[in-house]
């Protein structure tokens, strides 16, 4: 058989190259809104973008106008912003780019860009270390599943950092290479330790619970000296205070204290805010205000959901490896396709990042709140797991005689490949319908669209902001001039109104929206704006129309699950 000429065999193999990218594209254009868990990083993007890094602007900043977020660095959504910055700049100057929510999305598109950019260098350490097929089903498996794809491009802290650790990943896996010289593998160790420190330090510090017994397994596998460990683990945690103290400072000291957050008095708290948000959240006990969970929440409910399918896999890879480290496999049975063990190679892997998985997961289970988003790191390493163990048994038939077991091998494999999508397709269509608050603009351009020249004033109350709602989708809001050399917000749609955001209880009221002079309200309290109290109010206003959205998903129905919907806010319009 013919091989296909060079240029078209390049071709050939940097094609899984795209995967990432259509995958994660995708999820950002199918769910274009946000929640509230995002918006700090978002709007501060969005002030790098109006505002520029001018000193002088920083009072004008979200976080100053509207308080209450708890403090997070500001380096991540700086670097985002100056990320996109080029491409909002060309997109406004040539007219492709014409509302703010589509500078939402391009920030979302930056963001999702950069994660796939560095899961595929991950993926290419995987080809180099372990061959095609574990590459393939690492990249099938990953971009199967649905918490990591659809989050990849949202600006939660995690997902801000998480690039930044699957870079490391790839350079601790390329290091225990014997192909590379010694120099450059020493160097890749100690850039990993200096970033994932760096990352830990600066934007979330649980990662410190992985970090640091991955540093302690690199030195006792004499990996790394302890000098290096230290030098750099020094290196990346004070660099990162040193690089954003000034800056942190300089624009939380405008915020705080504030009546909702009486804590945040001190200069260390503007300087380290990741440390002050520790403290906060962890120490001050406000974590559990959002819930406890029982120790085990992590094993029984967060790896499941994350992992999808590579979770037997990866089990039973790590059981294999287990048994063949043992001696209680034969050699035949403990070869992966292309002759390595898979014993050896799982084991290999768990060695070097099973005590910092361990590490994490043991760390944030003592922790009351739990989230899934707080040990989302260790996904990857579950993952590439799950392909050696499913390379090895899918090229089954290659290392037994029997004529039955590998093709039922293989299509168990098809199988929960197949079940990961469908799940995942699944939760993206419930996902795509659960911001409520990010439609209210079309209900306002529509309510508007017959008034020409009206300059309207309208109040979002707290659930729209937190479900879809924000500056982006503010598309009437005026932009000011900015401080780059080139507009990179586009202007506003006319005519410019006024949104409003002011949690004061008396604007939150039937009598006082309307006194305050509000023409519109975006609201989830919709019955006490529509039914008359004692107070005569209730008829003031009238109701546009409603914003539908998921309520939640119950046992029942013709294929055991029933979907429900219904309305969870309203765009309410004064009489």
């Amino acid at each position: 058989m013919r091989r296909p000429p060079p240029v078209r065999r390049k071709l050939i193999n940097a094609l899984p190259n795209l995967i990432p990218f259509v995958v994660l594209f995708s999820h950002v254009l199918l769910a274009p809104y946000t929640k509230v868990e995002e918006s700090f990083t978002l709007h501060a993007v969005h002030d790098v973008l109006v505002y520029g890094l001018n000193s002088e602007s920083y009072a004008h900043w979200d976080h100053v106008t509207f308080p209450g977020a708890v403090p997070r660095s500001f380096i991540p959504p700086t670097l985002l912003g100056l990320a996109t910055l080029p491409f909002s700049t060309l997109g406004v100057a040539v007219g492709v780019i014409r509302t703010k929510l589509q500078v939402q999305i391009l920030i979302r598109l930056v963001l999702a860009g950069i994660h796939a950019h560095c899961f595929n260098h991950l993926v290419k350490t995987v080809r180099t270390r372990y061959g095609p097929s574990v590459r393939n089903w690492f990249l099938v498996i990953s971009m199967s599943q649905f918490h990591i794809p659809f989050y990849a491009g949202r600006t939660l802290p995690n997902f801000m950092i998480l690039p930044g650790v699957l870079l490391s990943f790839s350079w601790l896996l390329r290091s225990s290479s014997n192909s590379a010289p010694p120099r450059v593998t020493a160097w890749r160790r100690h850039l990993s330790i200096f970033l994932l420190t760096f990352l830990a330090t600066n934007a979330r510090l649980e990662l410190a619970a992985f970090v640091i017994p991955l540093v302690l397994t690199l030195v006792l596998l004499r990996k790394v000296n302890l000098a290096a460990a230290v030098s750099f683990g020094a290196l990346g945690g004070f660099g990162a205070v040193l690089v954003a103290g000034p800056i942190d400072h300089q624009l939380w000291s405008r915020a705080l204290p504030h009546v909702s957050l009486p804590q945040f008095t001190s200069w260390w708290q503007f300087a380290w805010p990741e440390l002050a948000s520790l403290q906060y959240n962890l120490f001050q006990g406000q974590a559990s205000n959002w819930g406890i969970m029982p120790v085990h929440y992590y094993f029984t409910n967060s790896l499941p959901k994350l992992l999808m399918s590579a979770l037997p896999l990866a089990v039973f890879g790590l059981g294999w490896a287990a048994a063949d480290r043992l001696g209680m496999l034969g050699s035949g049975n403990s070869k992966l396709n292309g002759g390595k063990g898979v014993g050896k190679a799982v084991w290999e892997i768990w060695c070097l990042f099973g005590p910092a998985m361990a590490g994490l997961l043991g760390a944030m289970s003592a922790v009351g709140h739990k989230e899934w988003r707080f040990v989302v790191y260790v996904v990857p390493i579950f993952n590439l797991i799950a392909a050696l163990t499913a390379a090895s048994l899918y090229a089954l038939p290659s290392h037994i005689d029997d004529d039955w077991l590998g093709p039922l091998m293989r299509l168990g494999l098809v199988g929960m490949i197949m079940i990961n999508l469908l799940a995942t397709g699944f939760l993206t269509f419930l996902s795509m319908h659960n911001y409520p608050g990010g439609s209210a603009w079309t209900i306002l351009e529509q309510a508007e669209a017959a008034q020409s020249h009206r300059n309207v004033s309208v109040h979002f109350h707290s659930y729209p902001l937190q479900t879809g709602a924000s500056l982006f989708t503010f598309l009437h809001s005026p932009t000011p001039l900015s401080h780059w050399p080139r507009q990179a917000m586009p202007k506003p749609l006319e005519p410019t109104w006024r949104y409003f955001k002011s949690e004061d209880p008396g604007l939150k009221t039937p009598g006082g929206a309307y006194d305050a002079g509000f023409e519109y309200v975006v609201t989830d309290d919709v019955e006490s704006f529509t039914t008359v109290p004692q107070g005569g109010h209730g008829h003031l206003w009238e109701v546009v129309r409603s914003l539908d959205g998921l309520e939640g998903v119950r046992r029942g129905g013709k294929w055991g699950l029933e979907v429900v919907w219904g309305s969870r806010a309203a765009v309410l319009r004064r009489s």
